[in-house]
């Protein structure tokens, strides 16, 4: 469910967003319906190719009114920040959100990593191979050797919290 209404808030917001990206913000006396929020969003200024990294003129942000007629969880607003990486071909006017664009990652599958694991004062530290590559706060496989594989989260670079 969350899936398809992330996606519907985006085409709403996109079918809504001003003709232009320079074009004038909503305004902020406007009354609201009760099926409506007002969010800021984030769109690209041009088109991006896969692998892009943002930099400040790619990225414009758009206040817009939005169609929400559901009391859940409230539309994704993140915003996009110069540095993140497109992971997909983005179009002119579309709003950046994941998984189309994402923070840079902070770990490269197949460098040397410091592992750490801790409980309270206890502090172990190995040193491994990551098996993927990861952004802050994503899973991280480590192996240390031919056999022993830990999990853990990236939270650095090249540093990994063992789980």
């Amino acid at each position: 469910m969350a899936f398809v209404s992330r996606h519907l808030v985006a085409l709403v917001a996109f079918l809504r967003l001003p003709s232009g990206l320079g074009a004038q913000p909503a305004a902020i006396s406007t009354p609201l319906r009760s099926d409506q929020r007002r969010v800021s969003l984030t769109v690209a200024t041009r088109a991006l190719a896969r692998g892009e990294t943002l930099q400040p003129a790619d990225i414009a942000v758009v206040d817009t009114i939005i169609a929400w007629r559901w009391n859940g969880v409230a539309p994704d607003t993140t915003r996009a920040l110069p540095g993140w990486v497109t992971r997909r071909p983005i179009m002119a006017g579309e709003v950046l959100r994941a998984p189309a664009v994402s923070a840079p990652p902070v770990i490269a599958g197949g460098t040397t990593v410091k592992a750490i694991w801790q409980d309270g004062p206890l502090t172990l530290v190995l040193t491994g191979v990551a098996i993927n590559t990861a952004t802050v706060g994503a899973p991280v496989g480590v192996r240390i050797d031919r056999i022993r594989r830990l999990d853990g989260i990236a939270i650095a670079p090249n540093t990994v919290r063992l789980r």
